[in-house]
């Protein structure tokens, strides 16, 4: 069985095509412009190209090219100055405009009548959480600190906190989705930490290129007031510190929230327990 080829796929095709549509936009360029309609001869012609690129049917294409034949040699008679065929020209932009218009008139009609799809479960997920992210993307001023808890008294059934460690950040998550400003202040934590980790180990690898030039200066009997791995161990010194620092600081952030769970665990327990008896 011969092997059939989509036209859009041959080369030679392409190329009849292209040549085709050079020589339709420069005719365009030739009218005269006594006719204001003569104006959209071009963006119709792009337009319909636009449109029948992706034609597979080999008698759709041929139909097409025939078109186009057939609107090059009336665009080089009318830049000619025909006004017979100038007339004509303008009578066909005139119909495929109105054409366009009621049809884009029927698709407004159609849609507008058409029932709207209702949003399926996932679609109102998706809009309730970008509704709370809206809504939570910055700290509520009357908000108490987390390690203030636990509430003495809570409405309804009492939410025990789960402290999670996100990377080394200890925080405690009371219900899903998790407050958008939550999430900024885990994020610029993690990035100030990163950040320094980075630092650290580009004054690691400066260090060693200190050294020598210290070892280079020792042996030229160079008289420097500071050496110069001594500044970079400075810096060195100063970045661990401040990465030690914010550990610490998590590490009783993490101890002061799990103390928190515990204390809700328990009057949890109360509660459930004066709730049975009751």
């Amino acid at each position: 069985m011969r092997k059939i080829t989509a036209p859009k796929l041959s080369g030679v095709h392409r190329f009849a095509c292209l040549a085709l549509y050079r020589a339709l936009l420069r005719q365009c360029a030739k009218l005269p412009s006594t006719a204001p309609t003569l104006s959209e001869v071009k963006p119709t012609i792009q337009q319909k190209f636009h449109r029948y690129r992706n034609l597979q049917s080999p008698s759709q294409t041929l139909n097409a090219l025939n078109v186009g034949y057939e609107a090059l040699d009336l665009i080089h008679v009318a830049s000619r100055g025909n006004q017979n065929v100038i007339q004509r020209i303008s009578t066909l932009i005139s119909e495929s405009q109105s054409e366009k218009q009621m049809n884009s008139s029927i698709q407004q009609a159609l849609s507008k009548a058409k029932p709207a799809k209702p949003k399926s479960k996932k679609e109102q997920k998706k809009e309730k959480i970008q509704a709370f992210e809206k809504q939570t993307a910055r700290r509520h001023p009357d908000a108490i600190p987390i390690t203030s808890r636990p509430r003495p008294v809570v409405s309804g059934k009492r939410r025990i906190p789960v402290l999670v460690n996100a990377r080394g950040v200890p925080f405690l998550r009371i219900k899903k989705p998790q407050p958008m400003n939550l999430s900024g202040a885990i994020r610029s934590k993690l990035e100030n930490r990163w950040r320094r980790i980075e630092r650290r180990e580009s004054l690691e690898a400066a260090l060693e290129i200190a050294r020598g030039e210290d070892r280079w200066d020792q042996l030229t009997h160079g008289q420097e007031p500071a050496t110069w791995s001594q500044v970079i161990t400075d810096a060195l010194t100063e970045v661990n510190d401040k990465i030690r620092e914010s550990d610490l600081q998590n590490k009783k952030l993490a101890k002061d929230m799990w103390n928190v769970v515990l204390a809700e665990r328990k009057l949890a327990a109360e509660e459930e327990k004066r709730a049975s008896n009751a």
